[in-house]
């Protein structure tokens, strides 16, 4: 029953932060902020947030290691498609960046948050206990 209830906790914090990310996201796409494709990224932090937060229901399991290296690689794809954005000569992320800096700093902290978590995840993770002997009493007939 704990488990479930710190699973259901983990997966309402990951849909809390990636939905912040979405809303922020929204609000750098509007108006005159200018950075279209902050949506896109935003979606991705949408579905890479429960999954990285998820992960850390319990750490032997596999399928949790799983979540945590799916939301990884999402993570480093949308991660290269940032570092795109930044090279281009008429970025958005600048335009962003000088229209509402504090929003773009936050989603950008948003953005690192899932990613460590799911870093942290994968990092951290605890093998399974099994029972092993040290030696074997193979090979001595039993003495």
């Amino acid at each position: 029953m704990a488990s479930r209830t710190v699973s259901a906790l983990l997966l309402v914090i990951g849909i809390v932060l990636g939905a912040c990310g979405l809303a922020l996201g929204a609000l750098l796409a509007s108006g005159n902020n200018g950075w279209a494709s902050s949506l896109l990224f935003s979606v991705v932090g949408l579905v890479g947030a429960p999954l990285a937060t998820l992960s850390w229901s319990s750490r032997r399991r596999r399928q949790y290691q799983a979540l945590a290296g799916i939301a990884l690689v999402l993570g480093i794809l949308g991660s290269l498609g940032l570092m795109l954005e930044f090279t281009q000569e008429a970025s958005g992320i600048r335009h962003a960046w000088s229209q509402v800096p504090a929003a773009v700093a936050t989603w950008f902290a948003l953005w690192a948050a899932w990613g460590i978590i799911a870093l942290g995840r994968v990092v951290f993770n605890e093998q399974p206990k099994t029972r092993t002997r040290l030696s074997s009493r193979r090979g001595d007939a039993g003495h």
